[in-house]
């Protein structure tokens, strides 16, 4: 009789875990970005990257001619 008690149980929690994996795999599906908004981010990164090293060379030739 333990065993049908206990097999209940564990067909209970595998029935809770399912429904928390579903739950979660709703969510993180909801929350993925498109493409278009992917490729905009990396656009926007490789720029303010670029801006940088432009604003460092152009310091560094200012102060190699300065001097």
């Amino acid at each position: 009789m333990s065993t049908n008690k206990e097999l209940e149980q564990v067909k209970e929690r595998m029935d809770r875990l399912e429904g928390k994996l579903d739950h979660l795999a709703v969510h993180l599906q909801g929350n993925r970005r498109s493409p278009a908004i992917r490729f905009l981010i990396g656009f926007a990164v490789v720029l303010a990257v670029l801006l940088v090293l432009m604003v460092c060379i152009g310091v560094v030739q200012f102060v190699s001619n300065a001097s």
